[in-house]
C-alpha cells in the first residue's frame, strides 16, 4: 500500500489535475446538453464552439503529459494515453473517452492521498486560484451566452441573435471591456449582464492578484515552496547518513590508534624485561 506522501506516476499537481477534472466533467455535461431535444439551434452552436475549445485544451494536456512522461511508450499504452488522445478529437463518437479521462484523474488524485491533496492545495493557493479562474471563465462564457440568447433571440430590436454574437458579448462583458457593439435590450438579458459583469470584476481581480503575487514574491521563498516535501525529506536523510558515516569513520580511526598505542606499550614493556640488570 502506497503512502499518501508518495506521488503517483503521471500526477501533475493537485491544482492542474483538478482543473482537468472539472473541464472533463463540463465536457460530459455538454454532450448530454447537445442531445437535449428542447435546445434551440443557436444554443447548440454555443455548446459546440465551447466543446471545440475544450477539445483543444485536452489535446494540449495530452501533449504535455506525453512529453513530460519518463517513458512515452508506457504512458501511451499502459497509462491510457491513447484514450487521452482520442478524447481530444471533436467527434461525437470519440467524446465517450472523456469518461476514461475523468476516471484516470480521479484515480491519480486518490492515489496521491486526501491529506496530501489538502497540503498541496494550501501550498499552491495562487496556482489553484488561477486554474479556478480559467475554468470559471469558460463556464461563465458558455452559460451566459446560452441565457442571453434565450432572452434576446426573438426580442424586437435585439442585436444578440446568433451564437457568435452571444459568445462575443459574454466574453467582453466578463472582461469588463464594454465594447458596445452588442448589448441586451430585454430585462432578463440585462440581468444576465449584471451578473456576469459582477463576476468578471471578481475573476480578473483574482487573476491580477495572482500575477502580482508571482512578480513580487521573493525568489528564495518561491524556490522553497516549489521543492516537493518528499525531496526535502530525502535530502535530510542523505545528510544524516553522511553524518553517521563520518562518525563511524572517526570511531574506527580512534580504535586503530588505540590498538597501535597498546601494541607499542606492550613492545616497550617486553624490551624492558629483556634488558640485563
Amino acid at each position: 500500500m502506497k503512502e499518501e506522501s508518495e506521488c503517483p506516476v503521471g500526477f501533475k499537481g493537485s491544482s492542474y489535475e483538478g482543473f482537468i477534472l472539472f473541464l472533463s466533467l463540463l465536457s460530459v455535461f455538454n454532450i448530454v446538453f447537445l442531445v437535449f431535444p428542447a435546445l434551440n439551434p443557436d444554443a447548440t452552436r454555443v455548446v459546440f464552439v465551447v466543446d471545440l475549445f475544450l477539445s483543444s485544451v485536452f489535446l494540449l494536456d495530452f501533449l504535455f503529459r506525453l512529453f513530460t512522461a519518463e517513458s512515452k511508450l508506457q504512458y501511451f499504452l499502459q497509462d491510457r494515453g491513447w484514450a487521452d488522445l482520442l478524447s481530444s478529437v471533436p467527434l461525437p463518437g470519440m467524446k465517450i473517452f472523456r469518461l476514461s479521462r475523468i476516471a484516470q484523474v480521479v484515480w491519480l488524485m486518490r492515489t496521491f492521498g486526501i491529506r496530501r491533496l489538502k497540503y498541496d492545495f494550501s501550498e499552491q493557493r495562487a496556482e489553484g486560484a488561477l486554474f479556478f479562474v480559467f475554468f470559471f471563465i469558460i463556464l461563465l462564457v458558455e452559460v451566459s451566452a446560452i441565457l442571453v440568447l434565450g432572452a434576446e433571440r426573438t426580442a424586437p430590436g435585439a442585436n444578440i441573435r446568433t451564437a457568435g454574437d452571444a459568445l462575443w458579448w459574454a466574453y467582453v462583458t466578463i472582461a469588463t471591456v464594454g465594447y458596445g457593439d452588442q448589448y441586451p435590450v430585454t430585462t432578463w438579458g440585462r440581468i444576465v449582464g449584471i451578473v456576469i459583469m459582477t463576476a468578471g470584476v471578481s475573476v480578473f481581480g483574482t487573476l491580477a492578484g495572482f500575477l502580482s503575487n508571482k512578480l513580487t514574491a521573493p525568489r528564495e521563498r518561491h524556490s522553497e515552496q516549489t521543492i516537493p516535501m518528499q525531496s526535502r525529506q530525502g535530502e535530510a536523510m542523505s545528510e544524516l547518513r553522511d553524518m553517521v558515516a563520518h562518525q563511524e569513520e572517526l570511531y574506527r580511526d580512534i580504535v586503530t590508534r588505540l590498538e597501535r598505542i597498546e601494541q607499542a606499550v606492550k613492545i616497550e614493556k617486553g624490551e624492558e624485561k629483556e634488558r640485563p640488570p
